[in-house]
């Protein structure tokens, strides 16, 4: 298992969102905060780090730190395959994201009329590496699941998978809290299960149509396909914003979601520094935080926690 560096809110570019989900062990934490950089660092310090192909601005995220918007076309963030990449690797997962659509008909889409804005898998059948995926419907498809957010595992060969859904409204613009565990050891098949803004959503069995002659039970095994964003495979592309993205080798319970929720949503705080990091306040430390006028924030000394 791969255990991230120690870090707090004090700590340089790391917001109070940042030093929680970083508490909870991810293993890779991609902030997706500076796509004009080029590159993302993995800020557990497990070294994944990720390359930007077509994507230079961002957004806001509610506690104002910075966000990827993808073009919905051509732009996508890659990081290699690595062994805590894999459902397989544990019997476990987590994958974690903020997503904000720009549309609610995405043009860059997959025959049924969804768009995968994750995943690890670009290709099917003998010599397939299909392992899992976020996908969100258009709002008109052909399977009438107007905007739909799933997540979905796969065979390596990839055919039908398996995973959760959550049917809600989607808003144009709406910051959303996406969350998806796999537990391979749980019950007949394995479970999976999907969270919006850290409430449970719904939860199924890792198989296809159990108990009947198109079964197809899903055993992840590991693939040498990179993890992207904003696209899964270039069969389809998200139009939208992107950040906070967090990979785990352990399904994270309902109360560490609802926490990371809680930790986005709270007081917005200025910007001051401009560096992609909400400043003024430390939910971790109950103290304010201060701009030094050097581009890091550090922590108020002897100052009351804003409460």
């Amino acid at each position: 298992m791969c255990l991230p560096h120690p870090a707090t809110a004090g700590s340089p570019g790391l917001s109070a969102y940042d030093a929680l989900v970083l508490s909870h062990r991810p293993v890779a934490y991609w902030r997706l905060s500076h796509p004009s950089d080029g590159t993302e660092s993995d800020r557990t310090g497990n070294g994944h780090k990720g390359t930007f192909h077509g994507v230079t601005s961002t957004v806001r995220l509610p506690n104002q730190d910075g966000a990827a918007v993808f073009d919905g076309s051509s732009g996508y963030f890659e990081v290699p395959t690595a062994k805590p990449f894999h459902i397989s690797t544990t019997g476990a997962f987590t994958m974690e994201a903020w997503i904000r659509p720009h549309t609610l008909q995405f043009a860059d889409e997959n025959h049924t009329g969804y768009v995968h804005f994750m995943g690890k898998g670009t290709k099917s059948g003998s010599g397939g590496n299909r392992e899992w995926a976020g996908r969100m419907y258009s709002k008109v498809n052909k399977e009438n699941r107007p905007n739909r957010i799933s997540g979905y595992a796969w065979n390596l060969d990839g055919g039908f998978g398996a995973g959760a859904f959550v049917q809600q409204p989607v808003k144009v613009n709406e910051w959303i809290h996406y969350a998806v565990t796999f537990d391979t050891s749980e019950g007949a098949y394995g479970k999976v299960r999907i969270y919006r803004d850290g409430v449970p959503a719904g939860t199924d069995n890792l198989v296809y149509r159990p108990g009947t002659d198109d079964e197809v039970v899903i055993r992840p095994k590991p693939g040498p396909a990179p993890v992207r964003v904003g696209t899964r495979d270039g069969g389809s592309s998200f139009k939208g914003a992107i950040g906070k993205v967090a990979l785990y080798d352990r399904e994270l319970s309902a109360a560490e979601l609802r926490s990371h929720y809680a930790a986005m949503t709270g007081p917005a705080t200025p910007d001051l520094d401009s560096d992609g990091v909400g400043d003024v306040f430390s939910a971790a430390t109950r103290t304010p935080t201060v701009w030094t006028g050097r581009g890091g924030n550090r922590v108020g000394a002897g100052r009351a926690p804003y409460l």
